[in-house]
């Protein structure tokens, strides 16, 4: 073995022990790993006609994402095959060709799943989740087209400059600066959020969320009701932002009056959970470990046919992108099911409320038409968080091996004021 070949052994080496390290220590959660969840049964939990109408909706879904997906990648090897003669016949220099090449490739599959993505606004609507027009639902996509081909188009100018210039190491610097895009958008996007949003006009609601931010030690994020309820019946709230755009943003349809005080405040808690537990931050980390080896094998692939200094690679390197996260799928969604738990976690400790919990998780399934128990397959590959039943049975454990605080008379905050419910609905 000559001199170059053990030094690059070794570098492979050290970055596979510093990879396994970096991943042990994101993997890590404060969840009790010696956790007993009890086994509960979904009907018995959520009620047989609820669980047969989250089936119902759910498996369209489903079988929706699996043929879209099937249908994607059929897309891709066949602009593979075509790709190179396309970007030969535009004439143009390596970067501008390879770009044009890219903008058509994403229109194919823009294409290709528009059918898939009106059919899952006609299912939606048929279940009453959601609540926008025909107009909306047929054109919306047209926006979608806009914000990928502009996306597409800044990343691959960045690879495709980097290939120019550094033929097959070019990945290491497109791993730094999309890692920094990473960052510059966690951070920003918040901002962005908020535009349209509103403080929570409940004191008792604000209150808690104070109460909770110390208990968690969450910091002091913003916290915004999100309008939503023009476009949708779903209740979701979400956390999003890094330092000090940290925010949690709590869909206005969490607030109308179908899930109790209690319930709301459990799902801010777990919201915070994430900003606590520096999930976001972890996300991001997550987002390096894997995006490094899978541009170093986007390079591998593509050198074969000249590297992404040959225009006509760009289909290879998206559908060699795409299989590869596929393939990580069912790994990525094992750590955001992690993390999920952990919020969780977090939020029982900080609310002290698992019957709040599981009335939350109930509510999911009438409100969303979520399915509490999904096949195996999907939950591999669709579930980034864990079935509502498991979380039931995350908060019953809780339960056992806990004795919660009272939360007020009756285990509740009292009556609904008005400022606590949502807006009313935009005509």
């Amino acid at each position: 073995m000559t001199a170059t070949r053990i030094s690059r052994v070794a570098t492979l080496a050290v970055a596979a022990l510093v990879w396994a390290l970096a991943a042990s220590a994101l993997w890590r959660t404060n969840v009790p790993a010696d956790l007993h969840l009890p086994r509960l049964d979904a009907q018995t939990v959520f009620g047989a006609g609820a669980v047969r109408a989250g089936e119902r909706y759910e498996r369209f879904f489903e079988y929706e994402w699996l043929l879209g997906t099937i249908v994607k990648v059929l897309a891709l090897v066949v602009m593979v095959q075509r790709g190179p003669r396309l970007a030969r016949s535009l004439g143009l220099g390596r970067v501008n060709a390879g770009l044009i090449t890219g903008v058509v490739v994403m229109t194919v599959l823009w294409a290709v799943s528009l059918p898939f993505e009106i059919a899952a606004g006609w299912w939606e609507r048929r279940y009453g989740i959601s609540t926008e027009d025909w107009g909306t639902i047929v054109f919306s996509p047209w926006g979608t087209l806009l914000g990928t081909t502009s996306g597409i188009v800044i990343v691959l100018a960045i690879l495709l400059l980097l290939a120019k210039r550094f033929a097959r190491n070019w990945w290491i610097g497109a791993a730094i600066i999309l890692l920094g895009l990473g960052l510059l958008a966690q951070f920003v996007l918040p901002y962005a959020n908020r535009i349209g949003t509103h403080p929570i006009r409940s004191p008792e609601l604000a209150a808690a969320v104070k109460r909770l931010e110390a208990r968690e030690h969450a910091g002091d994020p913003v916290v915004r009701v999100q309008p939503v309820s023009d476009k949708t019946t779903a209740a979701n709230a979400y956390a999003i932002g890094i330092g000090p755009s940290s925010s949690v943003f709590i869909w206005d349809t969490m607030l109308d009056g179908r899930f109790t005080p209690r319930e709301v405040r459990f799902v801010v808690a777990h919201e915070l959970g994430h900003i606590a537990r520096l999930h976001l931050w972890k996300g991001i980390a997550w987002g390096g470990l894997i995006g490094i080896p899978l541009l170093a094998a986007v390079a591998f692939v593509t050198g074969r046919r000249g590297g992404l200094r040959n225009p006509g690679t760009v289909p290879l390197a998206l559908l060699t992108i795409t299989l590869l996260q596929l393939a990580l799928t069912p790994f990525t969604n094992t750590v955001s099911r992690r993390y999920e738990a952990e919020a969780d976690w977090v939020g029982l400790q900080g609310t002290q409320d698992p019957e709040g919990a599981k009335g939350l998780f109930k509510g999911f399934v009438s409100t969303d038409l979520q399915d509490p128990n999904p096949p195996g397959w999907a939950h591999v590959f669709l579930d980034d968080h864990p079935p509502l039943l498991t979380r039931v049975e995350q908060a019953e454990a809780f339960k056992r091996q806990s004795r919660p605080l009272a939360v007020g008379p009756g285990g509740r905050f009292g009556k609904v004021p008005d400022s606590f419910l949502r807006r009313p609905l935009r005509k």
